[in-house]
């Protein structure tokens, strides 16, 4: 059997499993997964959540994201919850996410009520606070500051506005100097005071000798309590004067405070006499409100974008050896990605080298002349670097492959919600020793979650080079680096 009819049966035995595997497996999950039943919630915006999406509650995954659907402007989502789950009566359905930056997810929030949410019925939802509606408070917060220091600018930076403080410097200095000339004349009116009272308490005694005894008892009483008091009325006095020097001192204080503004030192003075410091402080809060607004395109730039790490394997049957596969895809949206990948390939660089052998008599004659040709590889470590576009239900790609330049073409069925692909890629289209152009062609099948299983030929059309492998692999999500991914600063 020649190498052609190797590689096409091979590849007919591979579709043949894989059709196996998707009538054996049907809508239910490979190796035993969990069965299922169905619920549904009508949310606002389902931006973030694709099928698969993680439904949990009180943080425990009990289900996942089966479809989403548009119905009258809103979004219907249905999800498939695990059997043995019971939702409480009055459940409520949000959806949250891992962080600033992590995956959104369906999060129930488990009623309080008796009983038990039927299948197929519909949950109320909660409204969340997202990304977009905390910048939405910051920029409006900015915007009010910006008016605040705008308006501060056009009343103080004026000469008006200079007139105007002034005129309320000026008003402070007269109150400062009548407060000092009231205090300065009542000092003599409160020893007047003192004096009369002393007079009165004399004339009383000389002129009223004729009152009766209990009337002078209580004369002689009030006389002694007036003479042990005149100490606490001197302290009086004193204290009174100490505190009219005390406020004397503290409005010289605040007249050097308001002569300084006047003369424009300090905080206060400058951004009373300068017009620069109200435009510098504008220009500040623009600056400020710029760099919100590139921190709000930063974030909505990596908000829905996912990044997924692969590992796979194949195994070549004629060199009875593997080739390795390691790779990051950048997946903003679900019509567009961008893969990275290192291949580690026993079946490297090809080369082919000839040598001419002579065999010859003793004599010198020429016995035997024939030419040997040698055709060797060596492992080589390999770059890939593509850009992938999908339309309908086909996804193109172009870029590096293996470190050559190439393209790859993948049919992805109806029906099998992307687990089933078939895809051709080519590349090195200029090789060493007019060989053809590398063209791999294989299929791949998502059996378990993150895991999938890949068959095909390799190098097809020399039939010299030619391989038929199997392998499987692995693809999931990461959250840790796709938060290294938005911290890297390009400049």
């Amino acid at each position: 059997m020649n190498s052609e009819a190797k590689v096409g049966l091979f590849f007919i035995i591979a579709i043949v499993i894989i059709c196996f595997l998707i009538i054996k497996t049907g809508q239910f999950d490979f190796f035993g997964g969990k069965k299922t039943y169905q619920i549904s919630a009508v949310l606002t915006t389902a931006s973030g959540l694709d099928t698969h999406t993680d439904v949990r509650m009180a943080g425990v995954k009990i289900g996942t994201v089966k479809d989403i659907k548009l119905k009258d402007g809103k979004a219907l989502v249905i999800l498939d919850i695990y059997k043995d789950v019971e939702l409480p009566a009055g459940s409520i359905v949000k959806v949250t996410s891992k962080g600033i930056l992590g995956d959104k997810y369906i999060e129930i929030i488990p009623g309080q009520g008796g009983g038990k949410v039927a299948e197929n019925s519909t949950l109320p939802t909660e409204k969340t606070v997202t990304v977009d509606d905390i910048m939405t408070v910051v920029y409006n917060v900015a915007t009010d500051l910006k008016k605040i220091t705008e308006s501060l600018s056009n009343t103080i930076g004026t000469k008006k506005g200079e007139q105007q403080i002034a005129e309320i410097i000026e008003n402070i200095q007269k109150i400062t100097e009548d407060l000092r000339e009231i205090t300065s004349r009542n000092k003599d009116n409160f020893t007047e005071s003192i004096d009369n009272i002393k007079a009165f308490t004399g004339d009383l005694r000389q002129e009223i000798p004729k009152l009766s005894k209990k009337l002078d008892s209580l004369l002689t009483n009030l006389d002694s309590v007036v003479k042990e008091n005149k100490g606490d009325f001197r302290e009086t006095i004193v204290n009174a004067k100490e505190s009219t020097k005390k406020l004397s001192k503290t409005l010289d204080y605040v007249e050097s405070i308001a002569k300084k503004i006047d003369d424009g030192k300090g905080t206060i003075g400058m951004l009373v006499n300068d017009d620069t410091t109200g435009k510098n402080l504008n220009d500040t809060l623009i600056s400020f409100k710029n760099a919100m607004d590139s921190a709000a395109d930063y974030l909505n730039a990596f908000k829905n974008t996912g990044v997924y790490l692969g590992f796979k394997s194949e195994y070549m049957f004629d060199i009875s050896d593997s080739k390795s596969y390691f790779t990051v895809d950048i997946v903003p949206n679900t019509k567009r990605y961008y893969q990275i990948q290192i291949v580690d390939s026993p079946y490297g660089k090809v080369s082919e080298n000839s040598f001419q052998h002579i065999i010859t008599n003793a004599d010198g004659t020429i016995r035997d002349e024939y030419t040997e040709t040698i055709i060797s590889n060596r492992d080589a470590l390999k770059f890939s670097a593509t850009i992938g576009q999908q339309f309908g239900d086909f996804l193109v790609k172009v870029g590096m492959i293996e470190s050559k330049g190439g393209f790859g073409l993948s049919y992805l069925p109806k029906g099998f919600d992307g687990k089933l692909s078939f895809t051709i890629d080519a590349w090195d289209f200029s090789r060493e020793n007019d060989l053809s152009p590398h063209v791999k062609v294989f299929a791949r099948y998502r059996f378990y979650k993150d895991f999938f299983f890949t068959a095909g030929a390799d190098d097809v059309f020399e039939s010299d080079y030619s391989q038929y492998f199997v392998g499987v692999g692995i693809r999931f999500r990461d959250d840790y680096f796709k938060t290294l991914l938005s911290n890297v600063s390009i400049r």
